[in-house]
């Protein structure tokens, strides 16, 4: 004969297996703490860590996120959606044998222990359960033929009873009651296939995107070391309002790359526009695995697997022109292509900014004077650029030996380019112009009945004496209210096209004009105008 135990007693058991559970629990949590560093964590999570992030100075932030993770059939899922540039994201894998294939998002995943999701038998539930250990759930389950729910970390599966814990307590759920389980506060949800079509146990995962909330503003400093040498000093002010940058590698660029779609793009061009930017701010390396083993999510509502379904999580970061206040934007020019500091191992969190020194350079240096009539004339700093990187648009200080010389804005110079940076009105320089009119022809064009015009021709001479105690070089610029008809000394006439009718013509005359110490030299023009006849 058979000995059945008691259905009371079959209850009292578990019960008292349950309890057992919660108190083991609640002492371990005792021991370590809440919600220290060192509490467990589930291995199929994925929290990818910002390896590299690539700044331009127009707010726009290029991040590369990697990380480890072990993986269930292939699968894992991670607790970010970064608020990615035009709705974009690519993840990607770093083995050259494994391909992301498939980038869901949602409310977070759901199991339905039904037979048809998933097995309804306990040691299906148990398995997958204990794939979930340390994740917050929403268990759906059956009790006394009550339907319920509960939510809370999952911290132990028993061979009866799951626990949950939660922030105000901890209790047990029938294992055989429950129905449906879904993964919380775990937004995404990515597989991984490896060679041959079969899910590797592990992989080390990358995240590419383009984000708003992080820039740089150049800033220069000149010290002037003798008469042909200077030291050139580039520092950048990063500026972090997007996420925490811990110990990770900081590319600052010099120019802007043309981002069209800054709202809008078409999901057709999602992977292109990833790969065009990454093609010229990211290693090579990287690029080739975003290139050819990354699934890319379009940021829409859809109900397909491979797209992000959901609202990004979490905050965009703050407006970085909020955070800059009333500052400059240093968006000059750029080149055809990109010139990148590096500064490796850095640390700055959201928020925070930091003045980072990018070179420190020996250049060459000319003085040059311009002189535009009737404007004084102006003395300039010329800076060769024979370094090996470009200079980005920045104000630059300039400083000798007896202090302060200037401070203005240095603009984008190429690699074997020169610069100009202002310096001051050149006292030592003594200019002067004057005009006379040397012939008029009266009414020599009636462009209305009864309306004549007189054709004067004028000429000028401009003046220039050096007093300085070296000799100097001086670019003219004179503009004329007419046609310039000729120009001394060599210098060169052009004619605004924008501007032709008789009474409008415009013209430019320019010259470059050395002079010794003490040297006087006079340069002549003439040109033509119409005016009214009396």
């Amino acid at each position: 004969m058979k000995n059945h135990r008691p259905a009371t007693l079959t209850r009292l058991l578990q019960c008292l297996s349950a309890a057992s559970m919660l108190l083991a629990c609640g002492h371990a949590r005792l021991g370590a703490g809440e919600a220290t560093a060192s509490d467990p964590e589930n291995p199929h999570l994925w929290k990818p860590r910002v390896a590299i992030v690539t700044v331009f100075k127009n707010g726009l932030g290029f991040f590369l996120r990697e990380g480890a993770v072990s993986l269930r059939d292939g699968w894992c899922v991670a607790g970010e959606v970064p608020p990615a540039q035009f709705g974009t994201l690519a993840i990607y894998s770093h083995a050259a044998d494994e391909l992301v294939d498939i980038v869901g998002a949602g409310p977070g995943e759901v199991v339905e222990f039904d037979g048809v999701d998933a097995a309804k038998d306990t040691a299906t539930k148990r398995a997958r359960l204990e794939a979930s250990r340390y994740l917050k759930l929403a268990l759906t389950y059956t009790q006394k033929g009550a339907e319920r729910t509960a939510a809370g970390k999952l911290v132990s599966v028993g061979p009866d009873f799951v626990v949950l814990e939660s922030e105000s307590s901890s209790f047990a759920v029938p294992l055989e009651g429950i129905r449906k389980l879904q993964i919380l506060e775990r937004p995404l949800r990515i597989h991984t296939t490896g060679a041959g079509g079969k899910s590797p146990d592990k992989a080390t995962l990358g995240m590419a995107y383009l984000r708003k909330g992080v820039t740089w503003i150049p800033e220069y400093t000149l010290k002037v070391l003798d008469e042909t040498t200077a030291e050139l000093t580039l520092r950048g002010t990063l500026v972090n309002e997007a996420e925490d940058l811990v110990h990770c590698q900081v590319n600052f660029v010099v120019g802007v790359p043309h981002f069209t779609h800054t709202d809008y793009l078409a999901p057709i061009a999602v992977g292109q526009m990833i790969r065009t930017i990454g093609a010229a701010v990211a290693p090579r390396e990287i690029m080739s695995q975003i290139a050819n083993r990354a699934a890319f999510a379009n940021d829409v509502r859809a109900n397909q697997l491979d797209q992000v379904v959901e609202q990004p999580v979490g905050g965009a970061g703050r407006d970085i022109r909020e955070a800059l206040g009333n500052l400059p934007q240093m968006e000059g020019a750029g080149g055809a292509d990109f010139t990148v500091y590096t500064r490796k191992d850095m640390t700055l969190r959201r928020g925070e900014k930091a003045i980072v020194t990018l070179f420190t350079k020996r250049i060459s240096y000319s003085h040059l004077y311009r002189w535009s009539p009737p404007e004084a004339l102006q003395h300039y700093l010329v800076l060769h650029n024979q370094t090996d990187t470009a200079w980005t648009t920045g104000p630059c200080l300039a400083l000798s030996q007896s202090g302060p010389l200037s401070e203005d804005t240095l603009k984008y110079v190429p690699k074997n380019g020169t610069g100009e940076l202002p310096v001051t009105t050149a006292i030592n320089v003594a200019q002067e112009q004057s005009e006379s009119e040397v012939d008029r022809k009266l009414r020599a064009h009636e462009p209305a009945r009864e309306f004549y015009l007189d054709l004067v021709t004028l000429q000028g001479e401009l003046r220039i004496r050096n007093f300085e105690k070296t000799a100097i070089t001086v670019a003219v610029t004179a503009r004329v209210s007419g046609k310039p008809l000729n120009a001394s000394d060599e210098g060169t006439i052009s004619v605004n096209t924008a501007r032709l009718q008789l009474l409008e013509r415009e013209g430019t005359l320019r010259w470059k004009v050395k002079l010794e110490p003490n040297e006087t030299k006079p340069v002549t023009y003439k040109y033509e105008r119409y005016v009214p006849s009396k």
